[in-house]
């Protein structure tokens, strides 16, 4: 029998996985569990049982259960699905997952997480993200430069609402945890070699070396480069602003990752895992192509009110330009997009009679560098940068169990972090700076448990857990305008605050094949100060945390002697003082506003299917629906309520995904499969403008479009090759080179109506070829 070792986050979050985790090839049998933020729960995916599909088999409460049992909304996929998808960053999990979307405007290192209609809008890092992110159960504090790749992930899960019982912070929208693949102590590795269109190329290894006494040394790495699709153009009105651009092409993408893992294990009772993970990127931003400037405004040629810059010629209207004619940004630095970051995680693992204990030690240092021509021209117009210096760390100490009928989770959890950041903006000639230099210490003391009361046949189980997080947030800021200091040097802040996430849930199996729950669960996203803006009193304003009470119910069926499992989950989630990131041109520069005065009520509904209608066909769906509405929003202190015109960024009403796997050959020495995805998203809008047209700005200039796209592999596998296995994988994504507008940046009439746009990726083919000794 071929297994996964899966780890889960709770014993109450035992998760179904979805079934795209069923349409790779298994895992090699006995990979080891890897840490999470609150339990590493020891599980395994057991292939092939019957005619159905295989369980994922969980022993934390120290017996057997199925993950298709337990209560709780995720979707899990294995990382050999992970890599003929070529996944290996967040990115690409865009719709894999029922109302999920992740969306990449202006940056490839940063993108917008957004899970149930929550998101952060904005990559500055004085923001915090709504949906977390955690690489072995070691928190990733922000945002910006958190899109690494990972060389060796083992599977990623998506959990979506609320975490904040066992997660804490930042996870008022859901949780990404990224497992990576622990030393085995047995020789063996995997090689992959991949080429394709826009140039292309990757390599990847991961080599795990024999068990040296009590020592297992796992080492991979990574090496990938691709051409943007966008071509960056000289000048051609010789005379009018820059000439030469100083890049290629715009969304190029080169990236380096290398890891190493370590495995103590002297005892039956003693685990101890040490990693280091090292990434370097150099991109190019994804700088927007100019779409339209102002009618009747100051670049229209033929408006009494042309300011006689012909911003005009350089506009490129239509879906998916081929052409950019930004030159650089600020001061005429190199438009660039570069991180390099170091990761040390520390984990052990100690069993201590009926109890486990365990400490997880987490480090992180990353440096991010982000230029951009915000105007898409050669005219010195509109530019602006990021730099940031970060250091975080965290330490969790938990303890786990089970007495009788009650499993237990307890924690204690520490996070502290330091970043300077600096924001050069110029806009029609006039420079801004902008610094803040910020901190952060948290705490937070969590516990969870499950009861199940001895009546109705053991088939009710009862969970309640809770979580109190406290932090302080310091920063110190400076900023100038034209010259003159807008914001002095010296200006020093300082902000408290504690909140408390309760969870509930209570969960009937109705029989061994269909179960029914309802969930209460609370999540906050943290205060703190608006690091970029360059006006004095937005600078020492603060903004409280924002809080959400959700609410869901579902249930998860086995049908069909085990050929078809359905999950439906239906959810109503109540956020209040809700941060609104609001893009906002003005006379100090661009800037992000943060207001608290909003509530919003989100509702939907997920499904998740799988089906094996016969040996050598599986087919996969999943669907979700959102509807997030405004209840008030007050964009200023006493003025109107626009809650019921305003929109929620990055949220589209429906995702939906399709997936088929066929087995068309399978011999001794050859399996051929052909597998076809088909991922849709209904439009969206990009920034939180207004929905009424006759309102400057509005949605509709930058509008997310609705987008259909069809992936494909043919993969040949399981060819001998030595000693050795060769699989070969002919992909093509958007097959049908479908084109959309993904996200943009409306400046308003208040500087001449200029529109710039991002698209999605045409067609991609290449072929990969993975080894395995």
């Amino acid at each position: 029998m071929k297994s996964v070792r899966i780890q889960r986050n709770s014993v109450a979050y035992l998760c179904a996985a979805s079934a795209l985790a069923l349409l790779a090839p298994m895992e090699a049998a006995n990979a080891q569990c890897a840490p999470d933020n609150a339990l590493c729960e020891t599980g395994t995916l057991q292939a092939g049982q019957g005619t159905g599909f295989g369980d994922i088999i969980v022993t934390a409460r120290r017996r057997s259960e199925s993950l298709q049992d337990v209560p709780i909304a995720i979707t899990a996929m294995s990382g050999d699905l992970l890599q003929e998808r070529n996944i290996s960053n967040v990115t690409a999990l865009d719709g894999l997952a029922p109302n999920l979307k992740v969306i990449q405007n202006g940056a490839n290192t940063v993108s917008y997480v957004q899970i149930r209609g929550s998101v952060t809008s904005n990559p500055n890092p004085g923001y915090e993200p709504a949906a977390a992110m955690y690489i072995d159960g070691v928190y990733i504090g922000k945002n910006a430069g958190s899109m690494m790749e990972i060389s060796d992930i083992e599977h990623i899960e998506i959990l979506r609402g609320p975490q904040g019982t066992l997660f804490g912070r930042n996870t008022l929208a859901g949780a990404i945890n990224v497992v990576t693949r622990k030393p085995t102590g047995e020789w063996g590795g995997r090689l992959k070699v991949g080429i394709g269109n826009f140039d292309r190329r990757v390599g990847q290894f991961s080599l795990d070396l024999p068990r040296m006494a009590d020592f297992s040394v796992k080492l991979s790495g990574l090496w990938s480069e691709q051409e943007g699709f966008v071509k960056a153009r000289a000048n051609p009105y010789p005379g009018v602003g820059d000439d030469a651009p100083t890049i290629k092409r715009v969304g190029d993408e080169k990236s380096k990752a290398l890891r190493a893992a370590v495995r103590y294990d002297p005892s039956d009772v003693v685990t101890i895992d040490y990693t280091f993970d090292y990434n370097r990127i150099r991109n190019t931003a994804l700088g927007g192509v100019l779409q339209q400037v102002g009618e009747n405004n100051i670049f229209d040629p033929n408006s009494p009110a042309y300011i006689n810059i012909p911003l005009y010629l350089y506009v490129q209207p239509g879906s998916r330009p081929r052409d950019y004619y930004g030159t650089d940004s600020v001061n005429g630095d190199r438009l660039a997009e570069n991180v390099d970051s170091y990761m040390h995680t520390l984990t052990a693992v100690v069993e201590v009679g009926e109890a486990t204990i365990k400490s997880i030690t987490g480090y992180r240092d990353m440096d991010w560098h982000q230029r951009l021509d915000l105007d898409g021209s050669p005219l010195d117009l509109a530019a602006a940068g990021s730099d940031l210096s970060y250091k975080q760390y965290s330490q969790e100490l938990q303890v786990s169990g089970q007495v009788g009928s009650l499993v237990y989770t307890a924690g204690f959890y520490y996070f502290k972090d330091n970043g300077k950041s600096t924001n050069p903006q110029e806009y029609f000639g006039v420079r801004s700076d902008s610094r803040a230099d910020f901190k952060t210490n948290a705490w937070a003391l969590y516990g969870q448990v499950d009861y199940t009361p001895p009546i109705l046949d053991e088939r009710l189980v009862l969970t309640a857990g809770f979580r109190y997080s406290d932090e302080k947030k310091r920063i110190d800021r400076e900023a100038s305008v034209g010259g003159v200091v807008t914001i002095p040097a010296g200006t020093e802040l300082e902000k408290k605050f504690s909140s408390s996430t309760p969870t509930f849930v209570v969960k009937y199996d109705i029989s061994d094949t269909a179960n029914v729950y309802a969930k209460y669960a609370a999540g906050y996203k943290s205060g703190g100060f608006t690091t970029d803006t360059t006006n004095y009193a937005a600078a020492i304003t603060p903004y409280d945390p924002e809080k959400v009470d959700s609410y869901e119910i579902g249930t998860k069926l086995r049908l069909f002697d085990g050929r078809m499992t359905f999950n439906i989950a239906g959810f109503l989630e109540k956020h209040t003082d809700q941060q609104i990131n609001v893009f906002s041109p003005s006379g100090d520069g661009f800037v992000t506003l943060t207001a608290n005065g909003a509530r919003s009520e989100i509702k939907g509904l997920e499904v998740e299917a799988n089906a094996r209608p016969f040996d050598g066909l599986i087919l996969t769906g999943s669907a979700g629906y959102t509807d997030v509405k405004f209840k008030e929003y007050y964009p200023v202190i006493g003025g109107e309520n626009v809650g019921n015109t305003n929109a929620i960024p990055f949220v589209p009403k429906w995702t939906v995904n399709l997936g088929a796997n066929a087995s068309l050959f399978e011999s001794d020495d050859l399996a051929v499969n052909l597998a076809v995805d088909m991922t849709y998203a209904s439009s969206y809008a990009s920034l939180a403008y207004s929905t009424l047209r006759e309102v400057d700005p509005n949605i509709y200039n930058t509008l997310g479009e609705a987008l259909t796209t069809v992936d494909a592999r043919l993969m040949f596998s399981e060819i001998p090759f030595g000693n050795s296995t060769l699989q070969a994988t002919v992909y093509a994504k958007n097959l049908f080179n479908a084109s959309a507008r993904t996200a943009g940046i409306d400046f308003g009439s208040d500087f001449g109506g200029i529109v710039v746009r991002n698209d999605n990726r045409p067609r991609q083919v290449g072929l990969d070829l993975r080894l395995r000794f």
